[in-house]
């Protein structure tokens, strides 16, 4: 299963989403945990919804997820950003960072979501100073703050730009034992494009970096993969979805395909699948701890009616076994009350062996306490 985009799918992605540019922003959907759904209106071209799950994936996607409260970050970026129009977007080469600029009343606004790590979303004003993130955060390197530059991690190399003095360069100091080790983490092309990469330029993904004396090969094929045009398929195994690229790849040779119009129909297609499954079992989570909730409530009521119920029949049992005595009690009383005031009764009871208490206000009395053990 996917779990994160590479910069070449980014980069892909980043080419078709220039179809939102100059579109509306008209509603902006975040919960807690969830997906940042923004919905684009397109004169000729209506409703839009852009998809973007930090540190994962971002896409055109047909139908928004069900989203519960809204987040204070929602709410943020719906005051700013609600009927603004999208001007720009681009990739920051070669990393996995996609920046959105917005347009409204004059005033320019840059959103900008990072896929690598645990992601974020940053919205900054147009000198990248930082008004409001997802996660406020601090690295080594850099801090994601209110009130500071937005500076993100940069690549010592470039994909899109590498020359094959650049790879050797990069072989001879790099710490990596395996060719496709090197590829994957010095170079941020992630494992499948790293494999395709050894496939193309015929090297054994294992060889050492070091021992590598020609670095021609790789850097055709990897001119060859970031230059190559948009053709999204998903690829299946044993009926089930294993991945979806945006070209055909050596690497999946084996296995079936389905072809698809944009990457972005690709992606929309190969995650909302994974949603549906994933959602049946959230609801039923979801009804299942409200009824055991609900149940825990009534349990809860009806040890307290039971212990009500115990205690009452305690005390009548109590009353039942002292009928007399309680009866002598209320006699005198009666009789005190035709005499004196209830104040007086409660001044001349108040050292009384049974008796512990005289209410006054309420003309009633209370025995001590050990008469009810």
């Amino acid at each position: 299963m996917k779990k994160q985009l590479s910069s070449i799918e980014i980069n892909l992605l980043a080419e078709e989403l220039q179809i939102l540019i100059n579109s509306r922003v008209d509603k902006i959907y975040h919960s807690e945990g969830s997906e940042l759904c923004i919905q684009f209106y397109a004169q000729n071209a209506g409703k839009k919804i852009l998809k973007i799950i930090p540190g994962k994936y971002l896409f055109l996607a047909e139908a928004k997820a069900e989203h519960q409260e809204l987040s204070g970050f929602c709410m943020f970026l719906r005051k700013h950003l609600e009927n603004s129009k999208l001007k720009e977007v681009r990739q920051i080469e070669p990393e996995r960072i996609v920046e959105f600029a917005f347009e409204k009343a004059g005033k320019k606004l840059i959103l900008i979501a990072e896929f690598f790590s645990k992601g974020n979303i940053i919205i900054c004003d147009e000198n990248h100073i930082i008004a409001n993130a997802l996660q406020f955060v601090d690295f080594s390197t850099r801090s994601i703050r209110p009130k500071i530059k937005y500076e993100h991690p940069k690549m010592e190399y470039d994909i899109f730009k590498l020359k094959k003095e650049n790879l050797q360069e990069l072989f001879k100091k790099t710490g990596k034992d395996a060719l496709v080790t090197c590829l994957a983490v010095d170079l941020g092309l992630g494992g499948i494009y790293s494999e395709e990469i050894c496939l193309l330029a015929k090297i054994d993904k294992n060889k050492k970096p070091q021992d590598i004396r020609n670095a021609d090969k790789i850097a055709d094929s990897i001119k060859k993969i970031t230059g190559k045009k948009i053709k999204p398929v998903i690829y299946y195994e044993n009926s089930e979805a294993v991945d979806a690229v945006p070209f055909e790849m050596e690497f999946y040779r084996n296995l079936e395909k389905k072809e698809f119009g944009t990457f972005n129909e690709a992606l929309d297609y190969y995650f909302s699948k994974e949603e549906k499954i994933q959602k049946k079992p959230a609801k039923y989570d979801k009804d299942i701890e409200s009824i055991k909730r609900i149940i825990e409530e009534q349990r809860q009521t009806i040890e307290s009616m039971k212990k009500s119920e115990n205690e009452d029949r305690e005390k009548a049992e109590l009353i039942y076994n002292n009928y007399k005595l309680v009866e002598e009690i209320l006699t005198e009383i009666n009789k005190a009350s035709q005499k004196y005031s209830w104040k007086e009764i409660q001044e001349k009871l108040k050292e009384h062996k049974i008796i512990r208490e005289v209410d006054a206000k309420e003309k009633r009395v209370v025995p001590n306490s050990f008469f009810w053990r």
